[in-house]
């Protein structure tokens, strides 16, 4: 099964906020992910997020959109 890979980074020298991270997965969902997938995450020394990452099945509808 082919997987797509939903990224979210945050601008160098800053942190992923509340928000950022509320839109990762409101994509992650949209893009076929059913809520059991393992989610990477890249951090600070402090334990702040720099990056979240998640792959999802690509859907019928993604496979046709990316053809064109």
């Amino acid at each position: 099964m082919a997987m797509k890979k939903i990224e979210h980074k945050a601008p160098k020298k800053q942190f992923l906020t509340l928000d950022e991270l509320a839109a990762f997965t409101q994509e992650a969902l949209r893009s076929g992910a059913d809520g059991s997938e393992i989610v990477e995450a890249a951090v600070s020394f402090g334990g702040k997020l720099q990056a979240l990452s998640v792959e999802v099945p690509v859907t019928a509808g993604d496979a046709t959109r990316q053809q064109h």
